[in-house]
């Protein structure tokens, strides 16, 4: 099937948008993406949505899928579970233009679930500049873009955190001052975006707090306090982490088990060892996807 002729399809709004056929949106060209802008307005909107989200579902299963021109395509459309769709599309997209249209839609876009999306997906870009790799005006642009989001107390909720976490990872006293009142808000996802911000943070002043959030009642702030363990990458949480091993929550055991498989050490690699070797198919097969990771960054050039 051609591109045009799979276009047309599209257009018709009762036929079945197939899994097999979207390979034809991917890596395309300027010319083949002239057609889809002719084509996507005489998409119904609700086509639309369900579009770009298989394209979401589809390239996540199958890496070598390249929808990038579709999704930019889609941060126009006019309506904002589209848009929201499409940046969530582009989270493996690291060009520096499409930071400059992330800014944007979190300031100007008047969907709050799309500047919600923007702020999360501009997180990629926050590491980037904190490492270096972009502009130091780059940094100062995301900065000015996201710390009054995170310090407007009027804000909602989801906004803040998401900004939060976004810009967690940069090593500034304003930024750990954000974080430390984040965990005493009183609403918890704000404390649990705290915790996720601690741990992109990597300053070894979260250990402490971090390593009291393993043992908070709610699975939700345990998930994300076993997540910042991993991403301290300290063989001190490893002790810390081996109880949750066993959680109520099968979420927060899994979410154990890439930790230490993001940790390492020889007791991290004895409690992957045992967990493969659980009756849970989730456990048992994250617990061997963990250790084979673990195995080949130790000694990548012996890895089987």
């Amino acid at each position: 099937m051609t591109l045009k002729s799979y276009l047309e399809e599209l257009v018709q709004d009762g036929a079945p948008i197939r899994y097999a056929e979207l390979v034809e949106l991917s890596a395309l060209g300027p010319d083949e993406m002239e057609l889809v802008r002719m084509a996507w307005p005489r998409i119904a909107p609700d086509r639309r949505l369900m579009l770009v989200a298989r394209l979401v579902e589809t390239s996540e299963d199958n890496v070598d899928l390249d929808f990038t021109q579709i999704y930019k395509l889609a941060l126009k459309d006019d309506g904002e579970k589209v848009r929201a769709k499409a940046v969530t599309g582009l989270w493996e997209c690291y060009e520096r233009p499409l930071m400059t249209i992330l800014l944007r839609l979190l300031q100007h876009d008047p969907s709050m679930e799309v500047r919600t999306a923007a702020a999360q997906a501009l997180g990629k870009y926050a590491e980037m500049a904190e490492d270096g790799k972009l502009l130091p005006n780059d940094r100062n642009r995301i900065q000015a873009a996201l710390l009054p989001l995170v310090e407007d107390a009027a804000g909602p909720v989801d906004l803040r955190r998401r900004a939060l976490e976004a810009a967690g990872v940069f090593s500034d006293a304003k930024v750990t001052q954000l974080i430390h009142s984040a965990y005493e808000h009183p609403d918890p996802r704000m404390q649990q975006s705290a915790i996720f911000a601690m741990g992109r943070n990597a300053n070894p002043e979260w250990i402490s707090t971090i390593q009291g959030a393993l043992e908070r009642e709610e699975p939700a702030m345990r998930y994300e306090a076993a997540q910042a363990c991993g991403e301290m990458g300290s063989e001190e949480m490893v002790p810390h982490l081996l109880p949750l091993l066993k959680d109520e929550d099968l979420q927060v055991r899994l979410s154990s088990i890439n930790a230490l498989g993001a940790i390492g050490g020889s007791v991290a690699k004895k409690a992957l060892t045992a967990c493969c070797r659980s009756d849970d198919e989730a456990i048992s097969q994250t617990a061997s996807e963990a250790l084979a990771s673990l195995e080949m960054e130790e000694d990548p050039l012996h890895f089987k």
